[in-house]
């Protein structure tokens, strides 16, 4: 990995961070990419030792992003805002949107230092095409919104799909993730999409549960939830068919065979909503 150059560090702390796991990072070492130190990978070894099927769940989160990604571009969709977006590995959602439809304008949101600094590095090559990246923090979503309008990338008064993807896990209650999202989406024009992933923690309890305690040791909190408490998000919105389900279950392509993927294995919830 190339370093990263220092952004808002604590003083006294690692610069890079390798000495703690890093959410991002972690998430990039359990899809098989190469943006993480021996810290993310002793951390993700512990989570899997934890929960075998955890890279199972990363990947087909992953998979389940570039269709949903295909499939709103044939909707009609030429603008993406993904928040949350953490240390990518490809195809990246500014690939697969613009291999589809020419021209799609996709802003990618994150308020972590190593995630934007990553980001700059990835679309410096990227002349003539129409993404970019901004700083913003989702528990603030009024601040979100105004920087989207900001950054002028994105036209809030066209319709817009909005990728929260593998981020709602890293929200406590107490910080009132559903109204973030009633936040978000009270941003966005109708015609405009709301797509998920989120740990389903009723479809594998204990191995959520061993999954979080792992997590935890290493100084990451997460929050896997129910289909009740998932479905929640949605509410307001046309969650389009095959409604909520797991990730590996959402439109499945002919030809692509899913391997021996169950909803215990891979039990990652995933649904898109439209904005009436």
């Amino acid at each position: 990995m190339t370093a990263l150059p220092i952004r808002n560090q604590t003083a006294g702390a690692d610069p890079l961070g390798q000495d703690r796991a890093h959410t991002a990072r972690v998430h990039n070492y359990l899809l098989k990419g190469c943006s993480h130190y021996i810290v993310d990978q002793t951390c993700g070894d512990d989570v899997r030792a934890a929960f075998p099927g955890i890279s199972q769940v990363a990947l087909t989160g992953h998979s389940y992003a570039d269709r949903v990604t295909r499939y709103l571009t044939g909707q009609g969709v030429r603008q993406f805002v993904e928040v949350g977006v953490g240390l990518p590995v490809q195809p990246y959602l500014h690939e697969t949107a613009q291999a589809t439809a020419s021209g799609t304008s996709v802003l990618y949101i994150d308020t972590d230092w190593l995630s934007l600094e990553y980001g700059d590095a990835l679309l410096t090559d990227s002349q003539g095409v129409a993404s970019g990246w901004a700083e913003a923090d989702v528990t603030d979503p009024e601040a979100l919104l105004t920087t989207v309008e900001q950054h002028g990338l994105i036209d809030l008064g066209r319709p817009v799909g909005l990728f929260l993807h593998a981020l709602l896990d890293l929200i406590p209650e107490d910080q009132d993730p559903h109204h973030i999202v009633e936040r978000l989406l009270r941003g966005l024009p109708p015609e405009s999409y709301l797509s998920l992933t989120h740990g389903a923690a009723d479809l594998a309890p204990d191995a959520w549960a061993a999954a979080t305690d792992a997590y935890l040791r290493h100084g990451i909190r997460i929050n896997p939830r129910s289909r009740e408490q998932v479905t929640r998000f949605f509410d307001g919105l046309d969650l389009l068919d095959p409604q909520l389900t797991t990730a590996h279950r959402w439109r499945p392509e002919p030809g692509r065979p899913t391997g021996p993927v169950t909803d215990r294995r891979a039990p990652l919830y995933a649904g898109l909503g439209r904005i009436p």
